[in-house]
Formats: C-alpha cells, sequence, structure tokens
C-alpha cells in the first residue's frame, strides 16, 4: 500500500545543478502540466511519523556523508502519476550505501522495487506526448551531483512537498 501522507528523506542538488534541471523541468512542464515541486531524487521513506530521535540520528549521519555523484541513464516515462516523465539514474554502490544506512536509523519499505530517478513531471499523460517530448529536451550531462539530503513532508492528495529541513553534505 502506498503512503501518501508522511516524510521522505530526499537528496537536492548544487545550485548550478539545480538552475540544469529547472530548465529542463520548464521544458517538459510546458507540454506536460504538472505540479510544482522541488528537483530532487528521492533517496527514503516514505514514513507515516518521525520523531526526534530519528531526526538526531540522522543529522549526525548526514554529518559523515560526502556529496554523492549520480550517473545518468537518460530520459524515461512510465504510466504512473508519480514517475510520469523523469531523468532515469543508474543505480549504484553509493546510492544503495546511504538508503540503507538511512534505513538503519529508521526502517521503511527497503524492498519497494527502488528506481532512482529525477522527476520532471508528475501526472497522467499520454504515452505518445511523451514520446514526442524527448527529441525536444537537451542532450543531458552523463552525472549529477547530489549535496544536500532533505527531510520533506509528503501530501500527495494535495500535491504537497514541504522541505522541513536541509542537511549539507561533505
Amino acid at each position: 500500500m502506498r503512503i501518501k501522507k508522511g516524510y521522505s528523506i530526499w537528496g537536492l542538488f548544487p545550485n548550478e545543478e539545480k538552475i540544469y534541471l529547472n530548465q529542463i523541468k520548464y521544458i517538459v512542464q510546458k507540454e506536460l502540466i504538472s505540479p510544482k515541486f522541488e528537483s530532487h531524487m528521492t533517496i527514503a521513506g516514505p514514513y507515516l511519523k518521525i520523531n526526534v530521535c530519528f531526526l538526531n540520528k540522522l543529522e549526525k549521519f548526514v554529518k559523515n556523508c560526502s556529496s554523492i555523484i549520480l550517473e545518468i541513464k537518460g530520459y524515461e516515462f512510465k504510466e504512473k502519476f508519480f514517475e510520469s516523465f523523469y531523468i532515469a539514474i543508474n543505480k549504484s554502490e553509493e546510492i544503495n550505501k546511504i538508503r540503507n544506512s538511512i534505513f538503519d536509523l529508521k526502517k521503511f519499505d527497503l524492498e519497494n522495487n527502488f528506481s532512482p530517478h529525477i522527476s520532471m513531471a508528475y501526472g497522467n499523460h499520454p504515452k505518445k506526448e511523451k514520446e514526442l517530448l524527448i527529441p525536444k529536451l537537451p542532450k543531458l550531462n552523463k552525472s549529477i551531483k547530489i549535496s544536500k539530503i532533505a527531510l520533506v513532508e509528503v501530501d500527495e492528495d494535495i500535491k504537497l512537498w514541504k522541505i522541513k529541513k536541509i542537511y549539507d553534505l561533505l
């Protein structure tokens, strides 16, 4: 069962990477109407509830984490509202390690077929529209860096993604 209200852990990007992603997202969302959201990659969660103990553990953990370089696969899409159109990311040992470490702090559904990606649009868009959009988009960089971890309050019913706390990585 999908948790629609709760908390997630996102990876965020340095300003230059964020500008790059937002330029692509602007082009995508001109074609594919979407709720607005911060450019991110979901790393862990969702959690129904969090507490001070978890927040303290997360803060302590993040102080020892370095930024992560993600290898970009390309533009992809699915017939799912929250994976409608995105930039696919190759799974890596670094991503799995950080996910497993956060899982050790507080359990979440680790076996949820994790598919690392950076969403460009949410929605129920026709497959043909998405296929026709890809050639209009800029060529992607080979990699992108996560420089921050964020705790995010999520309420999918009202399309709300509110960043509660941001932690800088080394």
